[in-house]
């Protein structure tokens, strides 16, 4: 009786399996993106069947639903204030005013296929990551400031550093990519994985990046330098999206294997998963933790978005 009490609280925090808080189902196709409004208060989701969902997180409930996208919504940003939404299709950004659902603006976009759109941490612009480059435009005004040419096929992933001033693109080549967005400067390039780089994040403080790739890996880098100072097996079949917790603590991963996972950030400590969360049917293609760092949003090719409880 003894041992087995003690074999109890010695298992892995993710040996219990993990139920979701919620599901939330309403998409016909493959839900590609998430964001979370600043006050945690909505939750917003796209993917491949062109429409953006805007939920209400407390209840669950639908609040509003948007279709102005001609193509796969492959990006969702709020605004830093929480009273705008973007969307990007193919080859356009969509702003809609939160919570109504109203379109505010349009922006065309690069004339190629473009994925992932970020507001910065201010407000004063929104860049968008795609073919052979990445676009920055004012906000609101949505006057064109840059168009960096990255010397890559594609860029599928992008992040805004903490102030604003840079900004870090998760590549095709498998490379991390930091810009500067004042004079569109190349300033540093990392070659961390040879598969794609499907997703990036960086910890609030500015230090560290993230970065996710279809070679099954997750590594952390110190952006000072570019130097790798953590490394995690993570998804079989590829890694298709990151996230960090909002006090740096911990990683979220989405994968080809179905699974959700949660790993220490911190170098040096261990590399195995603290805990996994099934539920999914098909590949995570999305993770976003809640201001709070209470709860973790994952959405999937099987059409459904799910809410999972944090350490």
């Amino acid at each position: 009786m003894l041992n087995s009490l003690i074999m109890l609280l010695l298992a892995p925090l993710w040996a219990a399996p993990e139920t979701p808080l919620k599901t939330l189902a309403w998409h016909s196709a493959a839900v590609e993106c998430l964001a979370v409004s600043p006050d945690g208060q909505y939750l917003a989701s796209a993917g491949l069947d062109t429409n953006v969902a805007l939920w209400t997180v407390k209840t669950g409930k639908l609040k509003k639903t948007m279709g102005g996208h001609t193509d796969g919504v492959w990006g969702l940003d709020f605004s830093p204030d929480g009273e705008y939404l973007a969307s990007l299709g193919n080859q356009t950004i969509e702003i809609w005013k939160v919570p109504s659902g109203a379109n505010f603006k349009t922006i065309q976009g690069q004339s190629y296929s473009m994925y992932g759109v970020r507001f910065s941490p201010t407000g004063e612009y929104v860049a968008s990551g795609g073919y052979n480059s990445i676009g920055v435009w004012s906000f609101p005004e949505a006057n064109a400031i840059h168009t960096m040419k990255a010397p890559v096929e594609n860029v599928y992933s992008l992040v805004p550093g903490p102030n604003g001033n840079y900004l870090l693109a998760g590549n095709g080549d498998g490379s991390l990519a930091v810009w500067n967005v004042a004079d569109s400067r190349l300033i540093r390039s990392i070659k961390a994985h040879k598969e794609p780089v499907r997703s990036a994040a960086i910890t609030s403080d500015g230090n560290y990046a993230v970065s996710a790739s279809m070679d099954g890996t997750l590594k952390v880098w110190r952006l000072s330098d570019g130097k790798l100072v953590n490394g995690y097996m993570a998804h079989k079949g590829g890694v298709r999206a990151v996230a960090v917790s909002p006090d740096n603590k911990y990683i979220a991963s989405g994968g080809m294997d179905n699974l959700v996972k949660l790993w220490s950030l911190q170098p040096g400590k261990t590399r195995a998963a603290l805990k996994q969360y099934p539920g999914h049917t098909d590949s995570v293609e999305a993770v976003v933790f809640f201001p709070d760092g209470k709860t973790l949003a994952s959405g999937s090719k099987d059409k459904s978005v799910k809410l999972w409880k944090t350490p």
